[in-house]
């Protein structure tokens, strides 16, 4: 009977260690899967432009030139230093100049002084949740996506927070705009899966 009772300690134990394995890879997967539904639910989606907080006319743009706007919308009161990086690789896009930089704040905190002070040739406009989640949908606190002229979402990316990945969207979309260079994408090593 003693040996049956330590089997089954020993069966129980295992199944719990086990247990807390995978809820711990569960856990992990969690955001990742959370980005990934965000993101490909958002391309190809169309965002109205009125919610970007500046007069967007056609007119604004020669018609042969195809004007896209980068909009990052950030959660303020979620990710408070979500505005703190990224500023370079942010501002270094203004070379671009049929490339337009919004920034929607979202949360009643303010922005950070350095964050202001930062973002250069960027329009700033706080929209309330309830109005940016009709047009987009749950998002992520730190997002930013790619629109053409007509609002399309080309590109998206939405994390939870400031850097969390390894690599740069806007460094992307300056290599797709040829601003960056390629190689400045991966913001750390790619290792291949050993």
């Amino acid at each position: 009977m003693a040996v049956l009772m330590l089997l089954a300690t020993a069966v129980v134990w295992r199944t719990s260690v086990a247990n807390r394995e995978y809820q711990s890879v569960l856990r992990s997967a969690v955001p990742a899967a959370q980005r990934t539904v965000i993101q490909d639910r958002l391309v190809g989606i169309q965002i109205p432009l009125a919610i970007l907080g500046d007069s967007v006319h056609s007119s604004d743009v020669l018609p042969w030139s195809s004007s896209n706007r980068l909009v990052w919308i950030v959660d303020i009161d979620q990710c408070p230093t979500c505005l703190d990086e990224g500023l370079v690789a942010w501002n270094a896009l203004a070379a671009d100049p049929s490339l337009r930089r919004h920034v929607l704040l979202v949360g009643s905190a303010d922005l950070p002084p350095s964050a202001h002070r930062a973002l250069r040739g960027t329009t700033l406009a706080t929209i309330q949740r309830e109005e940016l989640e009709a047009a987009t949908g749950r998002l992520l606190p730190n997002t930013k996506v790619l629109l053409n002229d007509d609002g399309t979402v080309l590109m998206a990316d939405s994390r939870a927070a400031a850097s969390e990945c390894g690599w740069s969207f806007e460094a992307q979309v300056g290599a797709l705009r040829g601003v960056y260079s390629a190689n400045l994408i991966r913001t750390q090593p790619n290792r291949p899966e050993e």
